[in-house]
């Protein structure tokens, strides 16, 4: 069942319900409707997506959040509990960043681990033959842009004092319910779990003030490595959108994750919005809900910053290919892609 926030329909004609409903992609982008009319379509298009998911047995929760008149325009099971994969890498970031700006850890500290520390991944660190030392700067760099799974370990163990402190941070200074690592034995631990709610809390609040450290993971967001992948895979090449987004992405015997969390803004109209995504599918890797999963990101992506004013054409990125045609393609490039996390990690 899809979950809407209440008494936004009530003032509208059942023939606007109509023309909402059939909404697209230039609906979204019209500048001669009003925006709450604007923000009524992109809801019915995302219902749409998320409907999908659910006929495929994909567990989504979703949330969008217009960060001027902070209305909800979109909110769907959002507190069910997600293997989070790497957004939660952002409360980790969360508490790094309190920890700078109080003075408990600097930019140039150095922090070491050990070989035996490194684990898997895109990042720097996560290489066979990367140093063991490096700053909190660097690390938390690689954390969020290439999302390097050593730079998280020892954030966690070096910097922050294990995952049993950072949860206990996470539930009375951060002040999230549903967010928590999973502590193993020694100084091992798992991601853990978020909810959509609050993956929209901690990309909001990573991203709050106007400092050196707020500007700093911007930019290590804003410029990701994951351009082939959800929201990020529909964005035009235009200078005026900023978007600063986490993904997840994980193959497990649990759930397959399929996971975008990020803020839109356009430089232009001064505008930004908020938007956690959150898909969990059971069964064998790369099967056909997982595969809607993936999809259902990009789906969301291309009306989500077509609203936001980014200039995304209607037609996919292969010229001349239909809109239909392209969702199939994208369907057999996530069935056979691996997962950018691959299979769930111990920290």
């Amino acid at each position: 069942m899809i979950n809407t926030p209440p008494n936004l329909y009530s003032t509208i004609t059942t023939a606007s319900q109509q023309q909402i409903q059939q909404a697209d992609l230039k609906d979204l982008s019209s500048d001669h409707a009003g925006q709450f009319f604007k923000e009524l379509r992109l809801r019915a298009y995302v219902e749409k997506i998320l409907a999908k998911n659910e006929r495929y047995g994909v567990t989504s929760g979703a949330s969008i959040v217009n960060l001027q008149t902070q209305r909800e325009i979109v909110a769907h099971d959002l507190d069910t509990e997600h293997f989070a994969a790497s957004v939660n890498k952002l409360p980790i970031a969360r508490l790094v960043l309190n920890d700078l700006r109080d003075g408990k850890l600097a930019f140039d500290q150095q922090l070491t681990w050990t070989a035996a520390d490194r684990r898997a991944g895109a990042g720097k660190f996560d290489q066979a033959d990367a140093p063991t030392q490096a700053s909190v700067k660097d690390l938390l760099f690689d954390m969020l842009n290439p999302s390097g799974n050593t730079a998280v370990r020892a954030l966690v163990n070096q910097g922050l004092g294990g995952a049993a402190a950072v949860n206990d941070r996470f539930a009375h200074e951060l002040n999230l319910q549903h967010t928590y690592l999973q502590p193993l034995e020694g100084n091992l631990f798992y991601v853990g779990y978020t909810t959509a709610r609050e993956g929209m809390t901690n990309i909001r609040g990573l991203l709050d003030g106007d400092d050196q450290y707020r500007q700093f993971v911007t930019n290590a967001l804003a410029t990701n490595i994951y351009n082939d992948f959800g929201v990020r895979s529909q964005l035009a090449d235009n200078d005026y959108i900023i978007l600063a987004n986490k993904v997840g992405i994980l193959d497990d015997a649990e759930a397959n994750n399929r996971h975008d969390v990020g803020i839109i803004y356009n430089t232009r109209t001064h505008q930004a919005y908020g938007f956690s995504l959150l898909n969990s599918s059971h069964g064998e890797a790369y099967n056909a809900p997982t595969a809607q999963a993936g999809i259902s990101l990009a789906d969301i992506g291309e009306g989500l910053l077509r609203f936001a004013g980014d200039k995304v054409q209607i037609q996919t990125k292969q010229h001349g290919e239909s809109p239909v045609a392209g969702s199939e393609r994208r369907a057999q490039e996530l069935l056979q892609a691996p997962a950018h996390d691959g299979q769930r990690l111990i920290y």
